[in-house]
């Protein structure tokens, strides 16, 4: 018979390194972040950039981060649920 389905621990590793990725790409946004609202730039250029990196930041990064989150999630409910299959074996 051959072997079908996962091996959970390899899941779980897998969706801990989704998941730390996403914190990862957090960090590094937030330290970006830190750098932009810091820098000597006044006017309507600097106030049209900031809103345009937090719009940014908001948007598609929370996004990336949150569909990580997610994915790191549903790997490890499928890895359990590959527990759970195995186990009734």
């Amino acid at each position: 018979m051959a072997f079908k389905g996962m091996n959970p621990e390899e899941g779980r590793e897998v969706a801990q390194g989704v998941s730390e990725a996403g914190q990862q790409i957090n960090e590094v946004v937030s330290a970006v972040t830190n750098v932009v609202n810091s820098v000597e730039w006044v006017g309507p250029d600097y106030e049209a950039f900031r809103e345009e990196w937090n719009s940014f930041v908001s948007g598609p990064v929370a996004g990336l981060v949150n569909g990580l989150s997610e994915k790191g999630q549903l790997l490890t409910q499928h890895a359990e649920e590959q527990d759970t299959t195995s186990n009734q074996n």
